[in-house]
């Protein structure tokens, strides 16, 4: 399997991982009617969201790839 394939797969998985979790992160902040004193504290939250959303993305794709090298040989 060449390289620029499982580029490609890494990349299709993050961005389907990073499209998930913005909706989910949406809609519960929006049901869950949460409220920030500041900008301050809505910045901190969103950084400590794309942080876990960045371990996330790396753990998922290399996972899959590794699944997928190892099932193709």
């Amino acid at each position: 399997m060449s390289s620029n394939t499982i580029t490609l797969i890494f990349c299709l998985g993050g961005l389907t991982f990073l499209a998930n979790w913005v909706c989910l992160s949406y809609f519960y902040l929006k049901n869950h009617s949460v409220t920030f004193d500041s900008k301050v504290q809505f910045v901190k939250v969103l950084f400590y969201m794309l942080i876990f959303s960045t371990i996330g993305v790396l753990t998922m794709g290399v996972l899959f790839v590794s699944a997928l090298m190892f099932s193709h040989g």
